[in-house]
């Protein structure tokens, strides 16, 4: 990202945020809620139009490149009751794929759903209903959708909020897992969840900040924040919130 504004009407959202992500990377987005998170996974997806800058995706501008992208929507926008399977959930990961106005599945797209049920491992679930599954295990079933795409960069959007502790640790595992095939971007306002766990991190706030690396320093936390911040990271106390005044 060069340069990227976003502006909805006259308010901006996105004021000229510049950013780098390498491949193989597991990067984090972290900052308060209406900072322009959200606004920022849909320029990187080319959902909205940006009122200055570029975007590359691998070489490729965000319309053309999101065929390498897969995305992952926050966990409470599905809807676990409605009857489908578990592979029905996944091959939905595949349409992007297949050409033509009349889509049907063909059998390298039953392949890439298989072997994203194996990534996230869940070998053996296909055919049960989605709504039997526990939650980490529709958690995992989210990520296979995104996966069956065979992207080349995977972005998370606020993934573990809705989950508890043990589900949590299941899913950075298994993010873990995928970083030798794919680079990952998490969007998240969980500064405890991903402390010690991503290699890169930026702060957003309208404006970005960053120092390119798993560092987060007093200055970018005031400037997102507007104050000092007690980070807590598995359960561990990593600073003391000092005295200030309130903003």
């Amino acid at each position: 990202m060069e340069d990227v504004s976003v502006r909805y009407g006259q308010n901006l959202v996105l004021d000229c945020v510049s950013w780098e992500v390498w491949e193989h990377d597991f990067a984090a987005v972290i900052g308060p809620n209406g900072g322009g998170k959200t606004t920022l996974l849909k320029a990187l997806l080319g959902l909205l139009p940006l009122s200055s800058g570029r975007i590359s995706i691998f070489g490729h501008s965000p319309g053309e490149g999101r065929r390498m992208v897969g995305y992952v929507p926050q966990f409470h926008t599905f809807d676990f009751s409605y009857p489908i399977t578990v592979t029905e959930m996944v091959m939905q990961g595949r349409l992007s794929h297949i050409p033509g106005l009349f889509r049907r599945y063909r059998d390298e797209d039953h392949e890439a759903a298989e072997r994203a049920l194996g990534m996230v491992g869940l070998f053996g679930v296909g055919d049960l209903p989605i709504s039997t599954l526990s939650g980490g295990q529709q958690q995992r079933v989210i990520i296979a959708r995104a996966l069956a795409g065979e992207p080349r960069l995977l972005i998370l959007d606020e993934p573990t909020v809705y989950v508890d502790a043990p589900t949590e640790e299941q899913f950075f595992s298994l993010i873990a897992t995928l970083l030798d095939e794919m680079t990952v971007i998490i969007v998240t306002h969980d500064i405890g969840a991903i402390s010690g766990r991503v290699n890169r991190i930026a702060c957003l706030n309208r404006r970005l900040y960053t120092h390119g690396d798993a560092m987060i320093t007093d200055d970018m936390l005031i400037s997102v924040y507007g104050c000092p911040v007690d980070l807590i990271a598995h359960g561990v106390p990593h600073r003391v919130l000092r005295e200030h005044d309130d903003v």
